[in-house]
């Protein structure tokens, strides 16, 4: 809808004009909206053609004014009919509408009115123009192609445009006056707070000065300076103030549970907005099983038979929406709560949703984004995440266990034998094209990718195929089963997977991309290597974005991998936490090297001990990799002591890793806790007062040498001339400040940080830590931490000693895989 006020004009579809109060509806097809979508405009086209070819006057899409005034507004409503031609004296107009059960198909169902209307009022127009006319309702099945034509009197419906352009005027001058509220709950919105935190005014005010001139900003901001309220506050005022919406975007839920309590917080202070917290679709289900069809669910069954309205403003009476309160209002009504809470969404000022919600090609909202949404001001929650998560966005693989898997499924599932051999066919002729690769490539190292080109007319041709085949396949499945396959359906889930894959292969091309082939995995795979060009094209869509991190360091390599303008303001500041409180430590004098490892596990492994040993705590020590961990840990168990043991192992549930977390928090017993840098115990954790004092950080934490991540090195080394910092160092150093971040989450805390490994000595390494890192490298690190924690420091020098007797240690082979790391 367009509204120019000075002509006082209102300009909409004639979509707009039927749907102005209709509810939406719950969608369900077997059949993938894409699939849908293609066929539909494939058997649209055709219709069209048979018309062109057979009728000599025959037009398409041709364009339909209507008119209304309403209390000195002129509406113009305009659309497009499908079909007109002349016939034996008549005008004939045609609709024509694609459906997946033409047989079932009711006239004088909800959407059978809705195609009879948009049909009439095509008709209208040409009645008011003296023509004698014919309305045909053209319906097509997209799995038969069977086709069946009903026949519509035409009427005058002068009448029914003057009430419904009366409805949606009625509706824009509530909004308005909606909208005049809503300045006033602006008044509403106050810091909740007596006292700001260091630089968080100053946060404030650039947050909002940000927001009003439309910029872009980064910001980084230790824990402790109150970074959350700091840019939700201004946030929420400028958009309540403006119209906008608010969405708040995080990597993990427990950074959503953060800004839930603070919601709830503002709430209490009696801040008047309304805030929904999306919770994936297989987390909120309250069905017995995660399968999203009718005639599994009837939360999904009962969701078309209630009234959707009364339900979401039974929700709407709390402020903070989050997916306890769903679950409960989804049981009691028995509708489907992931469905429920969209909905809920539209009427909300702040939505709270994973990554994947905005930025997903394919799972993104597209109630929100298909659409422009310059209206929306975007937080991006722990912004350092997103690169790396929208690589993995736009790196599609097809492996032939995949393939194998959904042929011998088809194969149990007693469907007729010509459409079973129809999918085995496309499945087979996939798994050849694959080793038809294998066969060319002369250049195989072994556990290798090797470099190629997919063939993109090999794979559009079997994604139309297989398209063919999916319709089929459902309407065949449900005749034989009485229900349509689920969306979990194998058959179904690797058309999405194909499609996927065929689309980012269309763009392939781009230096952002490399095409890989696995022989020990047996796969093929495209490699996204910056997704920076798509962020790009996304965030400049947002009316504002607000990028904020404790880890964007440095910024000038976030800016550019996130997309961001080299205009945006880059905003950073120290922590706010008193520098006696905090210790950081060097130990130079080992190296962390690959090829160097060997010669020092026992060394890292005796000052970690003797650190510990000083005073009894929990502590934490991150490595590079499982195997260096599992080697230190050899080393450990052979010293002595003073707290218990605890590992992370490389497959750790939820359940352990919090069971693990409990133990920290227990008085009686201490630990020293074994990790991995970028796990999962070296971000989102807070390690708050007694459960940690002291961290051991064990190399950079470089990403290991890969053929994938030296491809990343290629490209980000044409792009920016910067290949190893960007692909290696930077990675690596990110994990670091994520890791030593965990000690010092509030001002009373007070412990160490030890950095282990030369190359923390280099000028480059040194340039990526935080400017407020007061670095000592002390001759004796154990005395050093016995001063912090005011102990009194024995005399003999003997006790520290970390010196191994020399063994007949085997150095490890160094490989020209290995040279990069082998900078100074």
């Amino acid at each position: 809808m367009k509204i120019i006020k000075e002509r006082r004009e209102i300009h909409i579809s004639i979509k707009d004009l039927i749907f102005v109060s209709s509810e939406r509806r719950f969608y369900n097809s077997a059949i993938p909206l894409r699939i849908r979508a293609s066929k539909g405009t494939e058997l649209h086209q055709l219709h069209q053609k048979l018309r062109e070819k057979n009728e000599s006057t025959f037009q398409r899409e041709v364009m339909v004014k209507l008119h209304a005034e309403v209390l000195g507004w002129k509406f113009i409503i305009s659309g497009r009919a499908d079909v007109v031609y002349e016939k034996d004296n008549f005008l004939v107009i045609e609709e024509i509408k694609s459906l997946s059960d033409l047989d079932n198909f009711q006239i004088d169902s909800e959407v059978g009115k809705e195609y009879t209307m948009q049909l009439l009022l095509y008709g209208h127009h040409f009645l008011q123009l003296g023509k004698r006319i014919q309305c045909r309702l053209v319906l097509i099945d997209i799995n038969t192609e069977k086709t069946k034509i009903i026949d519509i009197p035409p009427k005058d419906l002068s009448e029914y445009i003057q009430k419904q352009s009366e409805n949606i005027l009625r509706l824009w001058e509530m909004e308005n006056k909606l909208k005049a509220e809503q300045r006033e709950r602006v008044k509403t919105i106050n810091f909740p707070f007596e006292k700001y935190r260091p630089n968080q005014e100053e946060i404030i005010q650039e947050t909002y000065r940000n927001l009003k001139n439309r910029e872009r900003l980064m910001l980084l901001a230790p824990s402790g300076l109150g970074k959350t309220i700091g840019t939700l506050f201004p946030t929420l005022k400028y958009a309540l103030k403006k119209n906008l919406r608010v969405f708040v975007v995080t990597s993990k839920t427990t950074q959503q549970h953060i800004y839930r309590e603070t919601l709830k917080m503002l709430a209490k202070k009696r801040a008047q907005f309304q805030s929904i917290i999306l919770t994936a679709k297989e987390k909120i289900c309250v069905n017995n099983a995660f399968i999203c069809e009718k005639s599994f669910c009837p939360f999904i069954e009962n969701y078309d038979k209630v009234s959707l309205d009364k339900i979401v403003s039974e929700i709407l009476t709390k402020q903070v929406i989050d997916a306890r309160l769903i679950r409960k209002v989804a049981r009691k009504h028995i509708v489907c709560p992931f469905e429920i809470s969209l909905d809920c969404a539209l009427h909300c000022d702040i939505i709270i949703s994973d990554y994947n919600y905005v930025f997903h090609p394919y799972i993104r909202l597209k109630r929100f984004f298909d659409q422009a949404y310059d209206d929306i001001i975007l937080i991006v929650d722990e912004a350092h995440n997103l690169p790396f998560r929208a690589m993995t966005y736009y790196s599609p693989e097809l492996t032939l266990q995949i393939i194998a898997n959904v042929s011998n499924y088809l194969q149990t599932l007693n469907v007729p034998k010509p459409i079973e051999k129809q999918g085995i066919t496309i499945y087979q002729q996939i798994t050849d094209y694959i080793l038809s690769l294998f066969d060319q490539s002369t250049s195989f190292v072994p556990n290798k990718p090797v470099l190629m080109e997919f063939d993109k007319k090999f794979f559009k041709k079997i994604l139309k195929d297989y398209d063919k085949f999916i319709l089929t396949y459902i309407q065949a499945y449900a005749s034989r089963r009485g229900i349509q396959p689920g969306k979990k359906d194998s058959v179904l889930e690797f058309a999405l997977i194909l499609r996927e894959f065929t689309s980012i292969l269309k763009e392939s091309d781009s230096p952002e991309f490399s095409e890989l082939l696995y022989e020990k995995e047996g796969k093929i795979k495209i490699l996204c290597k910056s997704a920076a060009p798509k962020l790009e094209k996304q965030i400049k869509g947002f009316h504002s974005v607000i990028m904020q991190s404790a880890t964007l360091f440095p910024l000038e390599y976030f800016q550019k991998m996130i997309g961001y303008p080299s205009t945006a303001q880059k905003l950073q500041y120290p922590s706010p936490f008193a520098q006696e409180n905090r210790l950081y430590l060097l130990m130079d004098n080992v190296s962390t090297k690959y090829e160097d490892r060997q010669d020092f596990y026992y060394n890292i492994a005796k000052t970690i001990c003797n650190a510990v040993n000083v005073k009894k705590g929990n502590y934490l020590a991150f490595f590079p990799s499982f195997a260096y961990l599992k080697a230190i840990q050899q080393e450990i168990e052979a010293l002595s002591l003073s707290v218990e043991l605890m590992v992370q192992d490389r497959r750790m549930s939820e359940s352990k890793r919090r069971k693990y977390l409990k133990k920290l928090q227990t008085p009686d017993k201490k630990y020293l806790l074994l990790a991995v840098h970028g796990g999962i115990f070296s971000e989102g954790v807070d390690f708050t007062g007694e459960m940690a004092i002291g961290a051991f950080i064990v190399g950079p934490g470089l990403p290991a040498f890969s053929m994938e991540q030296d491809l990343k090195r290629k490209y980000f080394e044409f792009k920016w001339n910067k290949g190893f910092d960007y692909a290696y160092r930077n990675p690596g150093m990110m994990k670091v400040i994520q890791a030593a971040g965990r000690i010092f989450r509030t001002s009373t805390d007070r412990g160490f940080v030890m950095l282990l490994g030369r190359r923390f000595s280099t000028p480059y390494y040194k340039s990526v830590l935080p400017t407020d890192w007061v670095i000592e490298q002390p001759l004796d690190l154990i005395k050093r931490i016995q001063s912090f924690w005011g102990m009194k420091i024995p005399d003999s020098p003997q006790e520290h000693q970390s010196e191994k007797p020399k063994l007949n240690q085997k150095k490890l082979f160094k490989t020209a895989d290995l040279l990069y790391f082998m900078d100074s």
